[in-house]
């Protein structure tokens, strides 16, 4: 999934500042999953919001905030309550931001998350679940037995442990309180020997366009159709809940 966290409160405000009445589409998958929307989100914004005496006049759940076809017709569906709002907050990734300013909704679209990378949900391996990928563009996860050196190691070492590893101490030379994570890949690793190659590959200037992207078209009758069934079913927002 995408992780997503609450921005300061000192920067929720500061968006939040020159609007009044809000509109609020929270994400039923990813942000769900990571305590920031679905109806776990709604409630805290709502709290917030009512705190400093702002008024809500739509706060609804919809299945996934970044697939466009579902927004617009989340969009639709709530019209009239969105034309008494000055801006409409979007509980999602950096995704869903998007999509929603792709369907033009006529307000300004704030969002109160920061995006922090790609998650494994409810994950029982602590190193794995702190391990978010950073979105780097060349992944070695194949290699590192799928922790993330970029997110794991203070150093940014990717190819290999830094300079300062040592193999008798077991913590990080940069944070000795922290155990040092090249330890647990090598002990984890089938293929580490590997990576020295790979990154004389990532070095080079290759054309990344491998797979064929289809042009995006207008939505069919049956896209938009499913697409307003998506956008209507509540209750799988709390299907996805339950593996939180």
């Amino acid at each position: 999934m995408n992780k997503t966290i609450w921005k300061p409160e000192s920067e929720i405000n500061y968006i939040l500042r020159d609007y009044n009445t809000f509109g609020i589409l929270s994400c039923g998958t990813c942000a769900n999953l990571s305590y920031t929307g679905g109806k776990t989100g709604v409630d805290v914004l709502k709290k917030h919001l009512l705190k400093n005496n702002k008024q809500i006049k739509l706060a609804k759940v919809i299945i996934a905030a970044c697939p466009e076809e579902i927004m617009r017709q989340a969009l639709k569906t709530n019209k009239k309550a969105l034309k008494k709002c000055d801006a409409l907050i979007v509980l999602s990734c950096a995704a869903g931001i998007k999509s929603a300013n792709s369907c033009r909704p006529g307000l300004p679209v704030i969002n109160m998350l920061d995006s922090v990378g790609s998650s494994a949900v409810s994950c029982s391996d602590p190193v794995l679940a702190r391990s978010l990928c950073r979105s780097c563009g060349h992944c070695v996860l194949t290699y590192t037995a799928g922790i993330c050196p970029l997110s794991e190691c203070p150093a940014k070492s990717k190819y290999g442990p830094c300079k300062s590893y040592s193999e008798s101490n077991l913590k990080c030379a940069l944070d000795p309180l922290k155990d040092c994570v090249w330890h647990i890949i090598q002990e984890r690793s089938k293929n580490l020997h590997l990576l020295t190659s790979l990154k004389d590959l990532h070095a080079r200037k290759e054309d990344r366009d491998v797979h064929w992207t289809p042009e995006i078209k207008n939505a069919g009758f049956w896209k938009k159709f499913f697409a307003w069934f998506a956008s209507h079913i509540q209750k799988l927002e709390w299907v996805m809940r339950q593996f939180r």
